[in-house]
């Protein structure tokens, strides 16, 4: 988050549009496998938005570990702009596949962000493509039970 911001906990609502195809071989699998399999992709597919309470900590916003990385993948976040206002980060992974993510975080003051995450994630031949925005608003300095 860019450095402006409360620590404590946040509620981020984001909605992710995916397009293209799911990287996943599905050739060797059973018939009902591969099915099942397309079906779960076809719903996934398109647009989605989640609501989530996560728990900013002095600890978190040091590490600056904003993306999420995928076991099996070798990952590297590059950070570009971070200032009281503004952050620009991307991550490249190479691995099992190869996935990048551009996202940009603006601080709309001390108690509210906005942003944009762009990504792609290649494998088998099949390249899955996602855009997203994101809104998050302080709820207090006290976290619970929520990490």
């Amino acid at each position: 988050m860019p450095s402006d911001v409360k620590m404590g906990l946040w509620e981020i609502t984001s909605t992710v549009n995916l397009g293209g195809q799911m990287p996943f071989d599905t050739s060797k699998l059973a018939p009902e496998q591969k099915a099942q399999m397309e079906a779960a992709m076809k719903g996934a597919m398109g647009a989605h938005t989640s609501v989530e309470k996560t728990c900013m900590t002095k600890e978190k916003f040091e590490k600056s570990s904003f993306m999420t990385t995928t076991p099996g993948m070798n990952c590297k976040q590059t950070i570009s702009t971070n200032t009281r206002s503004t952050l620009e980060a991307s991550l490249a992974c190479t691995g099992t596949g190869e996935m990048t993510m551009q996202m940009h975080l603006e601080a709309e003051s001390s108690t509210a962000v906005k942003g944009t995450i762009k990504g792609t994630a290649s494998a088998a031949g099949k390249t899955l493509t996602s855009d997203g925005t994101m809104s998050g608003k302080w709820l207090g300095a006290d976290c619970g039970n929520t990490k």
